[in-house]
């Protein structure tokens, strides 16, 4: 029963001390002490005193906060400060003047009511990102994130994110936007405005500035920098600097014989600037071989194997006669060895199509008798010095032509180099390469390939060329062609295929007048790819013959050169 008794004395005791939770505003100004609130106990006595106890009371901080022995108000002797402690929790209990124990503890929380005094702080002054050129609209660059140690519960915390100004303005001044709550800055400029080769420069500063109080007027403010750099990517094909590069080869040499040069407006700090030259026809015995010199770009082609004099050389007879003549024209043969020997030209008036033309030559005979010209063939004929083209010469196939037998008796001959340059007409049908294209069914690359046109005629019968879908209907739907340049196009997917062997008409048109249009088809292998391997087990194995060409590339575009090589 007294055990009862002392328990329930004990549970009236607890519940007579009242002691609500208090708040105290930071960054008060004096006078001090100030009031903050007032412990109640309804068995106080004459001789009972209140006490407290705690961290703000008799443990450091110590002396924050104080309580009246007699009456129980609580009071704080100094401004607070809530970032460095937010809550205090002390005990209040009464005890008898000789200390004992009578009522409590009873804990005691006082909260530090938040002010806005701290401004929005970014992590670093300034910041870096990179976006791809020709990124779609909408793309994120990057995300900036300020902090705020003000009550993260409170207005005081809350922040918004603004651009204010962007450095160049050009083309637009405002080529980016920041999400004003999550910080995440993306692009606004249109794809095709977004090109790092016509952009006034490839960085662009943005001056950021977050504001707490969710963006009001009476928010306090913090500034960052963050710089954007547009980066390259791999959409400038490189170009040859000149239509024709021409080398003369002295037979048994070889090293280099000429460099090939090449335009490409990406970075070159990029791979997408250095140029990888191939040789990919019209070298079936590799005499040549070319590198890319690494400091300027430049291709190096070089003879590695010994070349011969081949069927550009013409075996011309002439005759020998007492007195020396000398044949002028635009292709000039060879001085021949023997003291008063001939030298001939022709220049011939041969055209590719025509199928019984002769050429013909002026010619001046020197002697002692003062000097006579001879421009009519049958007086050419008489000297020996005619030479007839028989049957239909086409520019595309060279062929070998033999001057008939000197009639003077004895004959006295020697041997002379002649070339002889065929008019071009029109009358090849341009082409298209690569004949064949693989793509991954699950792409997210809807680019398939590079095509270009191909024609055996020479400028102007050949590029610029004009590539089209074919007229089939329904193929606009599934298939895009973009023009790359003159001789180039880019073949897109406007959505996936199922694996399979497609079919794709094309009409290519070329400049000759008339022009002429071939039918042709790209045959696009869809395959199965999985961790870098393409399935196209149910592709057939296609070969397709090349011209004599030099193949430029970059990592994702190929473009292709004539070369023509004359010996000395």
């Amino acid at each position: 029963m007294k055990i009862f008794q002392f328990y329930m004395m004990s549970y009236r005791s607890k519940r007579s001390l009242l002691v609500p939770p208090m708040f105290v505003p930071e960054n008060q100004r004096a006078p001090f002490p100030r009031l903050i609130g007032k412990v109640i106990s309804s068995d106080m006595k004459e001789d009972h005193i209140f006490r407290l106890i705690g961290r703000g009371a008799d443990q450091d901080p110590k002396g924050v906060f104080s309580i009246n022995r007699l009456t129980g108000e609580v009071a704080v002797s100094r401004a607070l400060d809530r970032e460095a402690i937010a809550y205090y929790h002390l005990q209040v209990s009464t005890t008898d003047l000789s200390g004992r124990l009578v009522e409590g503890p009873v804990d005691l929380d006082v909260s530090v009511i938040d002010q806005n005094d701290n401004r929005p702080v970014f992590k670093e002054p300034r910041y870096s990102g990179e976006v791809l050129e020709g990124s779609p609209t909408g793309t994120t660059v990057m995300t900036m994130t300020a902090y705020d140690a003000d009550d993260p519960n409170t207005d005081n915390a809350v922040l918004r994110y603004i651009i204010v100004r962007q450095l160049p303005d050009k083309p637009s001044p405002n080529m980016f936007y920041i999400d004003p709550e999550r910080g995440d800055i993306v692009t606004v400029i249109a794809p095709h405005q977004l090109d790092r080769e016509t952009l006034p420069t490839t960085q662009y500063e943005l001056e950021i500035v977050a504001k707490d109080m969710a963006g009001s007027e009476v928010g306090l403010t913090g500034t960052a920098t963050a710089t954007i750099t547009i980066t390259d990517r791999n959409d400038h094909a490189p170009e040859f600097t000149h239509s024709l590069f021409q080398a003369s080869v002295n037979e048994g040499s070889t090293g280099v014989v000429v460099n090939l040069t090449v335009d490409d407006r990406d970075d070159p700090a990029t791979g997408a600037w250095r140029a990888i030259y191939s040789i990919i026809n019209g070298d079936p015995n590799q005499n040549f071989e070319i590198q890319t010199n690494l400091d300027n770009n430049e291709g190096m082609l070089s003879v590695v194997k010994v070349l011969e004099i081949n069927g550009s050389i013409l075996q011309l007879p002439v005759c020998e006669f007492a007195d020396s003549l000398e044949w002028w024209g635009a292709a000039e043969v060879k001085h021949f060895s023997e003291p008063g020997g001939l030298s001939l030209v022709c220049q011939p008036e041969v055209n590719d199509s025509s199928p019984y033309n002769t050429c013909w030559s002026s010619a001046q005979k020197r002697g002692n008798g003062g000097t006579a010209l001879f421009q009519h063939w049958q007086r050419v004929r008489r000297l020996e010095g005619l030479i007839s083209c028989f049957g239909v010469r086409h520019r595309e196939s060279f062929l070998f032509l033999h001057s008939p037998l000197c009639q003077q008796i004895p004959p006295a001959s020697g041997t002379g180099t002649l070339k002889i340059t065929l008019e071009d007409e029109n009358d090849n049908a341009p082409y298209v390469f690569p004949s064949v294209a693989r793509v991954c069914e699950d792409a997210k690359d809807m680019n398939v390939v590079v095509i270009g046109g191909r024609d055996k005629d020479i400028h102007p019968n050949t590029d610029p060329f004009k590539i089209e879908l074919g007229k089939q209907p329904g193929l606009e739907k599934t298939w895009k062609i973009s023009r790359i340049n003159d001789t180039h196009s880019q073949i897109m997917l406007l959505h996936s295929l199922k694996k399979a062997n497609y079919n794709l008409p094309l009409v290519l048109t070329d400049s000759g007048i008339p022009p002429i249009s071939n039918n042709t088809e790209l045959k696009v292998q869809v395959c199965t790819c999985r961790k870098n391997r393409m399935d196209c087990s149910r592709a057939s194995s296609i070969q397709t013959n090349l011209l004599l060409l030099l193949f430029l590339c970059t990592q994702k575009a190929y473009f292709l050169c004539g070369l023509l090589l004359w010996p000395a």
